[in-house]
């Protein structure tokens, strides 16, 4: 099982690349922290990667190491996703907008680019398919 994240603000694979390596020199480590626990979090916790979601696309995988439960100051329990530093780049799907997070079941994710048949730009890609010639 997997989730699916909008990274808000985010224009591009290299702009979050950017931001996280800032973050883990920082806290040597990358966590993003959403208010709701995943009640699958055993099924994420062990295979799971976060999908996020630039310019209305899914476009990047990043393995997530762990979760926790974490009481913030202000006195409410907060997930606190901890992810892994490497980001892989995947086929481009079009995914409107939501708030929060979305579990991903892993038939629906998408391919990496990185050693599969995707291999080829993925902005390439994506104008391509959007065109409907792939």
């Amino acid at each position: 099982m997997n989730l699916l994240k909008l990274a808000v603000g985010i224009k591009s694979f290299n702009e979050l690349k950017l931001k996280q390596s800032i973050r883990f020199k920082q806290h040597n480590q990358i966590i993003h922290i959403t208010r709701l626990f995943p009640k699958k979090f055993e099924l994420i916790k062990k295979r799971g990667s976060m999908y996020w979601i630039i310019n209305g696309y899914i476009s990047v995988r990043q393995k997530i190491i762990n979760l926790e439960k974490v009481k913030h100051e202000d006195g409410k329990n907060y997930c606190h996703i901890i992810l892994d530093q490497r980001l892989v780049e995947t086929r481009q799907i079009r995914y409107r907008a939501f708030q929060g997070w979305r579990y991903l079941r892993p038939e629906k994710t998408p391919e990496d680019i990185q050693g599969g048949k995707y291999k080829s730009n993925s902005q390439l890609y994506k104008i391509l398919e959007d065109l409907c010639l792939i």
